[in-house]
């Protein structure tokens, strides 16, 4: 079966995004995994260290998902849905951060991006 192809889609920000949103959920579950181990071997500094590495990567991962978001939105490309449900083109610029956690997936990178934010405060 021949695969279709589409003409003027950005197919890549989506498979970018969720590939940034697994890499981050992956990075967050090592990183929460190497804390409790470091907790349950003493305070063990090696397992410390692996997890704030992870976190570090989750923080990363994150934030260039938020970005593919932003630049989805920001350019009005309507194949995904996200940006079809809470954009249009009469909106002026300046409330494209409120379309972002307008839908429930963006209010959900809202909250993750406190959490990574209060996560690295804490680990400071």
């Amino acid at each position: 079966m021949e695969e279709i192809t589409y003409i003027g889609e950005h197919l890549w920000a989506g498979r970018l995004g969720h590939g940034l949103l697994l890499a981050s959920i992956i990075a967050v579950l090592t990183a929460a995994f190497s804390y409790f181990s470091s907790e349950i071997q003493g305070g063990s500094i090696a397992w410390n260290r692996i997890g704030k590495i992870a976190f570090r990567l989750h923080s990363f991962f994150l934030v260039a998902a938020i970005a593919v978001l932003f630049v989805m939105l920001y350019n009005s490309w309507y194949e995904y849905d996200y940006v079809f449900k809470h954009r249009n083109n009469a909106m002026p610029l300046r409330y494209i951060l409120s379309c972002f956690w307008e839908g429930h997936e963006g209010s959900f990178m809202l909250w993750s991006f406190w959490h990574m934010v209060l996560g690295n405060l804490l680990i400071r």
